[in-house]
């Protein structure tokens, strides 16, 4: 089975990164394995049916033919991968693009039923977000993160949608089976439907719970053949049809596939970041559970963030052929009570402060100096960047912060580039901000929001960069921030998009692994790096992305 699409790509599959991945994705599914234990007999069977509705033949389709879809239909059934945030947000640009005139219920597998009371009087204006968090119980009732869910609740209150819980009550969700939890379901979805024809129904589910005979044929059996409901299935990220495109070199540039009239498949994160973003879960939850009982830190299985950006590190070492050495990493992430202490052991006092403010930001960042990592957020993006410049510092033999600026502006820039870079070969669906929504913000913001001197100063280097390239010619910086945290920010976004650039031309095979590798080893700590990073951008400027970089406001 496979796409019927003969659409030609940019990018050449490479078996040797297929299999990678294939290899990484076991050892990720394997760890969550050990952690959930031994799967059941109906999980597995439930599973399988799942399984079977990625085998039948689909094409390559886009947002477009989608959106259309979801017009002529009364209800959408949305995949949720709980635990990975990139899910909650597809499902939030979905909704967005729904016309403001046609009624929305958004029902919700994350609300126990016995919420309902709380989502109407929240949508009703009558208590806050914050209120309905602690109403609900929700880190009691469903527990996974807060903050990749609540977005849709805002929206849905701008937009006067109806909010409708759809779980098993506490007590009852871990006692009833999945055709259970999906026959009562069902019941509250077909009430939902009759009581509010000509509205849509958007209902987002578990993904496993979505195939064929499974949530949608339970609420299909409940209607009259003169009640014929249009329903439409959107899955989210099969491995099986990830695969088929990779080995075609489609991965990047496919977003959606249509596999049936009603179905659809929504391409947007490789499967390893799904369960990645799982296993931090469920290792967070582990370690916050033993805290409660009094347990001690040092217990043995308790989250390792170390071993985490280690694995990824090793991978990244496997696609390039190099060999690092990496006994002397360790990782602490934000909520390690040491992090502080550690700042204050090995840095001075000023780079304390900012690598202080860095955290407190929700930015992740590599000491070279003592071998120190702090991951700000347990996430894939955030530990695969820090895998990337661990990887940076060590072929480039790098071994101070550089965050003296403006001197050491263009070289934190470079060191951005080649950690989102790295973070791209784990992620390849992780999207830098283009030059378009360079724009976009500084359009919008007012001259005291906050980060918009670090805007400006990024698009003024893009500014005299394109200059340089085009003319010949150097343009001093017309822009002189009053705050230094405005170069870092600047940094971070000229850094995505130079690295955007690099993993384009590596991944179309315009640069190879050994021009990478050179890359990588150059040394940004000396005083001629300046020119260096000028060869570097002339070098990058015979890439153009255009056809493969899109706004964020396109992404799905």
């Amino acid at each position: 089975m496979g796409s019927k699409s003969s659409r030609k790509t940019a990018f050449e599959p490479d078996q040797d990164w297929v299999r990678a991945r294939k290899k990484l994705l076991k050892q990720v599914k394997d760890e969550v394995g050990r952690r959930l234990g031994v799967e059941s007999d109906d999980l597995r069977e439930y599973r399988l049916c799942y399984e079977k509705e990625f085998r039948r033949r689909w094409r390559v389709s886009n947002k477009a033919e989608l959106v259309a879809a979801i017009a002529s239909t009364d209800i959408v059934y949305g995949g949720d991968f709980h635990a990975s945030g990139q899910a909650q947000r597809t499902h939030l640009r979905i909704l967005r693009d729904i016309p403001s005139t046609r009624p929305v219920i958004l029902a919700l597998e994350c609300f126990p039923r016995t919420a309902q009371k709380w989502l109407d009087r929240y949508v009703d204006g009558e208590i806050s977000l914050e209120e309905l968090k602690l109403r609900s119980r929700w880190a009691r009732n469903w527990g996974f993160p807060w903050e990749h869910y609540f977005p849709l609740f805002e929206l849905a209150k701008a937009r006067k949608f109806r909010l409708l819980a759809l779980n098993e009550s506490p007590r009852s969700v871990h006692h009833a089976s999945l055709q259970v939890r999906d026959q009562n379901a069902a019941v509250c979805l077909r009430n939902c439907c009759q009581r509010n024809l000509g509205s849509l129904v958007y209902v987002i589910f578990g993904d496993l719970h979505l195939a064929e005979s499974h949530l949608p044929q339970r609420v299909r059996e409940g209607f009259a053949k003169s009640e014929r409901m249009r329903q439409l299935i959107i899955h989210l990220n099969s491995e099986r049809i990830y695969f088929q495109l990779a080995v075609k070199g489609l991965e990047h540039q496919v977003d959606v596939v249509r596999l049936a009239p009603d179905r659809f498949c929504v391409m947007n994160s490789p499967p390893w970041v799904q369960w990645q973003s799982y296993l931090f879960y469920l290792e967070r939850t582990n370690d916050h559970d033993r805290d409660l009982e009094g347990e001690s830190p040092e217990n043995e299985g308790e989250f390792d963030p170390t071993d985490q950006v280690a694995a990824l590190i090793r991978l990244v070492a496997r696609d390039f052929g190099v060999n690092l050495k990496i006994n002397n990493l360790a990782v602490y992430s934000a909520d390690d009570s040491r992090v502080w202490r550690s700042l204050e052991r090995n840095l001075k006092s000023q780079d304390s402060k900012i690598a202080r403010s860095w955290l407190a930001a929700g930015r992740s960042f590599y000491l070279p100096s003592t071998g120190t990592a702090y991951l700000a957020r347990a996430s894939v993006n955030h530990a695969a960047a820090l895998a990337g410049q661990y990887v940076h510092a060590e072929l480039s033999r790098r071994r101070r912060t550089l965050w003296r600026m403006p001197g050491d502006f263009s070289a934190l820039i470079w060191i951005e580039a080649t950690a989102y870079f790295i973070s791209k070969l784990i992620n390849h669906h992780r999207r830098a901000e283009t030059l378009t929504d360079l724009k976009a913000s500084l359009a919008i913001s007012n001259p005291g929001d906050f980060g918009r001197e670090a805007m400006k100063l990024a698009m003024d280097r893009v500014m005299s960069e394109l200059i340089r390239i085009r003319q010949g010619r150097r343009r001093e910086s017309r822009v002189r921030p009053r705050q230094k945290s405005s170069y870092f920010e600047a940094a971070r976004v000229l850094g995505g998009m130079m690295g955007e650039r690099l993993y384009m031309a590596y991944r179309s095979r315009k640069l190879t692994k050994r021009e990478i590798i050179d890359l990588l080893m150059c040394d940004v700590s000396h005083r001629g790096f300046e020119r260096d990073y000028e060869k570097i951008l002339l070098n990058l400027s015979r890439f153009p992305v255009s056809g493969t970089t899109r706004s964020r406001r396109e992404r799905l």
